[in-house]
């Protein structure tokens, strides 16, 4: 236990937590996270934040793709594995678009698919 004396008053702490946090007369730095202070969203702002979140992630990727064409003369292309909900990433050759590399590879996310439905069939299974 560390004890800390500032300005005639003792404080304590134990493991990095602050057994007692003074507050600041105007800002107050340590002010308690309540329920009070926490705002739930509602169905339409979630939905909106959703849309926001895609949009910035579509403008993202467009810069990312020029930077990549300007920097190393190859081409990013992002898709969506369905299936498989996640991003796959392939890296095309400008000049003759062939794909040089994808990320995960075809491989592997055949080999994923396989994995799900042997788990899928396990669960069929037992239940």
């Amino acid at each position: 236990m560390n004890t800390i004396s500032q300005n005639s008053k003792v404080y304590m702490a134990t493991e990095g937590q602050s057994l007692y946090s003074p507050k600041i007369q105007n800002n107050e730095l340590h002010k308690p996270v309540t329920t009070e202070n926490q705002i739930t969203p509602n169905g339409a702002q979630v939905a909106q934040n959703i849309k926001n979140n895609i949009e910035e992630i579509k403008k993202d990727t467009q810069e990312l793709q020029k930077m990549s064409e300007l920097l190393t003369g190859t081409k990013l292309q992002f898709n969506v594995n369905k299936e498989l909900n996640s991003v796959i990433v392939k890296i095309i050759d400008k000049d003759t678009n062939k794909i040089v590399k994808e990320i995960p590879s075809e491989e592997i996310q055949n080999l994923k698919l396989r994995i799900r439905k042997a788990i899928g069939n396990l669960f069929d299974e037992f239940a």
